[in-house]
């Protein structure tokens, strides 16, 4: 028997697998971050602009 294990290679293969899948991972956690950012940014500028309340106070 001289199975060593596997070889080089498909460990290679294997962490670029690993990678890949975590890089997805990482791309979607910032696609809804950026979904995110654009909803309360959105939701601020349709905010009514703040009153005025020194405009009809007289002192």
């Amino acid at each position: 028997m001289n199975d060593s294990g596997p070889t080089r290679l498909v460990l290679l293969r294997f962490l670029e697998r690993v990678q890949l899948r975590d890089l997805e991972r990482t791309r979607r956690w910032i696609a809804s971050e950026e979904r995110l950012a654009a909803q309360q940014h959105r939701g601020i500028e349709g905010r009514p602009a703040p009153p005025d309340w020194s405009a009809g106070v007289a002192w």
